[in-house]
């Protein structure tokens, strides 16, 4: 049964003068495939239902167009794409590439084969050179002003932050205007991992304490067992009373959460389930 895009609707007090309504999407992972399967060409029947092939096209479509018919900002935080491909990368040509959004990249946006390679710094950073033309911005680290508020968009897609990520992420904090960081991975949140845990063999965040990594299986322990580099810079990004709001994705569920420090970070759910948000920030 075909059903139509479903909006959530939240407003988030960050002290503006001048209010900013913007439209939430993340994790569309659209799964085109060219001549060079690698084995992908199956991996849209975990996005798409059976009896309506192609929905996690058409609801990214829908999103456009209500972002466009409400005069909203787009803000996307990744895996618009499953895998690397001819099909993925022609699809992003004609409808992404062309579209005002602010991008912070996923997992899957630097992946040629779900499952096949072993995702590291390294795999990332060749993968990204593939990638990378097909993007509007800095798959790494970018920002935008926009109506006095910094919306800055940083990689943490492999459960990692670099300290020039941060030395970055100081230079637009010397700017003095509000900060609203958008990432792939959420960082930690002990509600968000519990329910997360529930439902899987892991939390999937970033700077998940040892208590929690310790229960992990080995293989995801050790994908997701922070660095210090990493450690270090969820503690600035905490310590930074400039950064108002966190935007994230990847955990393909709606959550509403405050950090520890008191900074609310919220998650939406995959576009490909149908599902966006609009927000109020005043």
């Amino acid at each position: 049964m075909v059903k139509k895009l479903n909006i959530i609707k939240t407003e988030v007090n960050i002290g503006l003068k001048k209010p900013i309504k913007l439209l939430h999407i993340t994790d569309s992972h659209l799964t085109y495939v060219g001549e060079e399967n690698h084995g992908n060409e199956t991996r849209w029947k975990c996005f798409e239902s059976e009896d309506d092939r192609g929905s996690a096209m058409r609801y990214y479509l829908e999103a456009l167009k209500y972002a466009e018919d409400n005069n909203l900002l787009l803000v996307n935080t990744g895996d618009i794409i499953d895998f690397l491909s001819v099909g993925n990368f022609e699809f992003l040509d004609k409808y992404f590439y062309n579209v005002d959004c602010i991008y912070a990249a996923g997992n899957h946006d630097f992946c040629h084969c779900v499952g096949k390679a072993k995702e590291d710094r390294a795999y990332k950073w060749e993968m990204m050179k593939r990638s990378a033309p097909y993007f509007r911005q800095n798959l790494y680290f970018d920002s935008r002003i926009v109506d006095g508020v910094n919306f800055v968009t940083m990689d943490d897609g492999y459960y990692m932050i670099e300290s020039a990520q941060i030395e970055m992420l100081k230079a637009e904090i010397a700017k003095g205007l509000p900060i609203v960081l958008c990432m792939h991975v959420p960082l930690y949140e002990k509600s968000l991992a519990e329910s997360e845990m529930r439902r899987n063999p892991c939390a999937y965040v970033v700077a998940a304490p040892e208590s929690l990594l310790s229960t992990y299986p080995e293989d995801r322990r050790i994908q997701q067992t922070p660095d210090e580099e990493t450690l270090k810079a969820v503690e600035f990004i905490k310590s930074e009373p400039l950064i108002k709001l966190l935007i994230t994705g990847h955990n393909h569920y709606n959550y509403d959460v405050i950090l520890d420090n008191g900074i609310r970070e919220i998650c939406t759910e995959g576009t490909y389930q149908g599902t966006a948000r609009e927000i109020l920030l005043y």
